[in-house]
């Protein structure tokens, strides 16, 4: 199948791409499942850094191979630096989400910060706007919708999150400034995917985005 236009490549997956997608629905319904499992649940602990790297890795290098865009490569560094930098200046001061730290379910840690964490929203960023690439609107526009959905989608994902000790709150409450700072960074970040025209459409990015999705909601009624 044909690019549908210069900054999509083909709706059509590779072998690879295929064999990736059933090894991450299978890491997602295994990880359902060390959850509700008590028995298995401790393994998870020590699981979760390298789940996340070991997924979030693999699609962004789908993602490069198949639109073959080096200024996407630019783009996901400076979106990791800028967005693990943001989230250690917000757990040091509390001035950006709110006053928050992270626990121990993410092992490997930089400033209090899991360095997997900014790979995460790099990922989330992307399949976003993969999911506004049809849409012929301003740049500007693009990307508010991008922190309008990045927020909604942090929203559903709190709860699951703090449960299992991925960071928690002052007072166990999650601020409303957490919501308007990420939709904000995520502006921010999304904004020169479109205004540059950058390549980096995959249908993988929109799996990955709405099996998470499904895996936090799921979570949320089994722990």
């Amino acid at each position: 199948m044909k690019a549908l236009n210069f900054r999509t490549a083909s709706l059509e997956l590779e072998k690879a791409e295929w064999l990736f997608l059933a090894i991450m629905l299978f890491l997602f319904g295994s990880g359902l499942v060390a959850h509700a499992v008590p028995s298995l649940y401790p393994f998870t602990l020590y699981t979760t850094d390298l789940f996340l790297v070991s997924i979030n890795g693999v699609l962004l290098y789908f993602v490069f191979q198949k639109n073959k865009d080096q200024r996407l490569l630019y783009w996901a560094v400076l979106t990791y630096i800028g967005t693990f930098i943001l989230e250690a200046l917000g757990v040091a001061t509390g001035k950006i989400f709110g006053v928050y730290h992270y626990g121990d379910t993410m092992l490997v840690q930089f400033l209090a910060v899991p360095l997997v964490i900014a790979l995460n929203w790099t990922v989330l960023i992307l399949g976003v706007n993969n999911l506004l690439l049809k849409l012929k609107w301003p740049s500007w526009v693009l990307a508010i919708l991008s922190g309008v959905l990045i927020a909604f989608y942090d929203y559903f994902i709190e709860p699951v999150a703090i449960q299992l000790d991925y960071w928690q709150w002052a007072d166990d409450v999650i601020p409303l400034q957490n919501y308007i700072a990420w939709a904000i960074i995520a502006f921010v970040f999304s904004w020169p995917l479109h205004h540059w025209k950058l390549r980096f459409s995959n249908p993988l990015l929109t799996a990955y985005l709405v099996v998470q999705f499904i895996y936090f909601i799921l979570l949320n009624q089994l722990i």
